[in-house]
């Protein structure tokens, strides 16, 4: 049960589109070469980038004992919101 081959000739052929497809891009805008940007000066009195975002943090005692207990402050309410949260579902499990 096998039909004839199709031949080519007997198919409607579309006439290929490249000319309009091509002007829809115009060309010379492609084409242009990007301009070239002058390069950046340096101001007289202004810091150099990595020299505006240094951070200096002087290590005294009381710089140390601020982060401590800012570190202790985080330690200890870690601890009380996970030992809360098992408190509270051993109380749920209860009823």
């Amino acid at each position: 049960m096998s039909s004839a081959p199709r031949r080519l000739t007997d198919m409607p052929v579309r006439p290929w589109r490249a000319p309009a497809a091509r002007s829809y891009f115009p060309a010379p805008v492609y084409r242009r070469a990007a301009p070239t940007l002058p390069p950046d000066e340096p101001v007289h009195g202004e810091g150099e980038p990595w020299e505006a975002v240094t951070a200096t943090r002087p290590d005294t005692a009381f710089v140390r004992a601020v982060r401590f207990l800012n570190a202790s402050g985080d330690l200890l309410s870690a601890f009380a919101l996970v030992a809360g949260g098992m408190h509270l579902i051993g109380l749920a499990t209860h009823f």
